[in-house]
């Protein structure tokens, strides 16, 4: 796939931005219940792993990250970003699940 040179650089910065607002925002909403801040890290952290996975399926190539044949590289990395956005899910799920507990 062809992109602008900047392409690479502006996504990943991008994700970086977006990914310490979430931080941010979501400790400064979630400060007061420990036990879902500890689920919002965890899918924090599972969503970060998963863009990795899906900048190195996207711009692997051109960054120079790619090992052995291209279609394998892509698969694999595709198919972790499948596994670490599920399990970002998974604590997005467990957060709403106990914010919404009734007491």
């Amino acid at each position: 796939m062809l992109f602008e040179a900047e392409v690479p650089h502006v996504f990943i910065g991008g994700v970086c931005i977006v990914s310490l607002l979430e931080l941010i925002i979501g400790f400064w909403v979630l400060k007061k219940d420990k036990k879902i801040i500890a689920l919002f890290i965890g899918n924090v952290m599972s969503m970060i792993i998963a863009m990795i996975f899906l900048i190195l399926c996207i711009f692997g190539n051109r960054l120079g990250f790619v090992h052995g044949f291209i279609s394998e590289s892509n698969s694999v990395h595709i198919g972790l970003f499948g596994v670490f956005w599920t399990i970002s899910v998974g604590f997005l799920l467990a957060i709403l699940s106990n914010k919404t507990e009734k007491p």
